[in-house]
């Protein structure tokens, strides 16, 4: 999750099974920003996302 002030500090949190993290290190900021951005692009759309659903379950 990335997350900006008011005054455009960012924040990057991540959270796992064993581990939670809030980083202002700006590396880590940039990694999960970029990470993110790849899986934007790679995600359906809203309405493609439900067709996909409902072809799963029409096979089941």
């Amino acid at each position: 999750m990335l997350l900006e002030t008011r005054d455009h500090e960012r924040f990057a949190f991540t959270e796992g099974p064993f581990v939670n993290e809030l980083s202002a290190d700006p590396g880590v900021v940039s990694r999960v920003t970029e990470r993110l951005g790849m899986i934007r692009t790679q995600a359906l759309s809203p309405a493609e996302s439900a067709g996909y659903i409902e072809r799963m379950v029409d096979q089941s």
